[in-house]
């Protein structure tokens, strides 16, 4: 597969994947996440049959048209404290880099918006949420209801504007009557000691909201503060932005791409299928999650997009 990818394209693809939690063990409301025991499972194998390489020397060497078969490079979205926790560690222990993107009114607040939607259905005792959410009413009076009403939840409201969202969630919550949230992102301290051990830390939005619902305005101070703030955190300069969501064309578009360039960013991250070449616009990078459980078949599969979508 790589060699073939080698002689169509004129060069190795690069692959990036994407994660975002890893549980100690499995949560029903993120059944896509993998927990401990299969992420420990995965790194371990691609260690063995990829080159894993920090973002840093991957966007050199793509630049250099010198990437090795099978470039691949492990990233994280959002900056939760699962990721330090759990996932940290065992990145270390097989030796494999990472860059972690880290949304920062998470560090501040401690819980993303769609961290407050979930503890509130898992606290609640109210039996209904409203129509006046998402339009229409939704029951909550099972395990299995709330998981449901959380991914309609989520799906809806991503949709909108940070300020709209915001107003939705407070409503959320009064119904719910849940006011208090536990910690799930990482703290500042957290995140500087991941930048001291060798990882990459890269920007993700300050309120981890779809750039393409918000004015140019609003995007502009979404990403700076981001950039500010986790630069002011390590102490060095963040150059890498992942975009939420992440789909070139809907959830981004060319208007942000040229703004995290004029922000001094060097390469941004969607989460569109493919591989990268030397020619993919580095404001463009794709990144893929193949779910496939099998390994092999997940490796292949990492092969297949690669080389497909460039």
């Amino acid at each position: 597969m790589y060699k073939y990818n080698k002689l169509k394209l004129g060069e190795y693809p690069l692959s990036i994947l994407y994660y975002h939690h890893v549980f100690a063990t499995k949560n029903p409301y993120h059944l896509d996440d993998l927990d401990a025991q299969e992420f420990d499972q995965q790194i371990e194998f691609l260690s063995k049959h990829f080159n894993l390489l920090s973002l840093e020397q991957a966007i050199q060497l793509l630049i250099e048209k010198k990437l090795p078969p099978k470039s691949l490079v492990i990233t994280f979205d959002d900056g939760y404290l699962d990721n330090y926790t759990t996932a940290a560690p065992i990145l270390e222990k097989h030796k494999c880099p990472a860059t972690f993107f880290v949304a920062t009114q998470g560090v501040e607040k401690g819980y993303l918006w769609n961290d407050a939607i979930e503890q509130s259905l898992k606290n609640t005792k109210v039996k209904t949420i409203s129509k006046g959410i998402i339009g229409k009413a939704i029951s909550i009076t099972t395990n299995n209801e709330k998981i449901s009403a959380f991914h309609q939840l989520v799906s809806s409201l991503k949709f909108i504007s940070n300020e709209k969202r915001s107003d939705k969630i407070q409503q959320l919550s009064q119904e719910l009557e849940v006011s208090e949230y536990s910690q799930t992102m990482m703290n500042e301290e957290q995140i500087l000691d991941l930048n001291k051990r060798g990882f990459t830390i890269g920007a993700h939005t300050h309120s981890h909201t779809i750039l393409s619902t918000e004015t140019n305005k609003n995007s502009q101070t979404e990403l700076l503060a981001n950039k500010q703030s986790l630069e002011q955190i390590i102490d060095e300069p963040v150059t890498f932005l992942a975009f939420p969501n992440g789909l070139y064309g809907r959830d981004y578009k060319q208007q942000h791409c040229d703004l995290a360039q004029e922000l001094g960013f060097t390469a941004a991250f969607s989460t569109n299928d493919g591989g990268a070449v030397n020619s993919t616009n580095v404001y463009q990078i794709p990144r893929f999650m193949p779910y496939r459980k099998q390994l092999p078949l997940f490796a292949l599969s990492i092969a297949k997009i690669a080389g497909e979508h460039v």
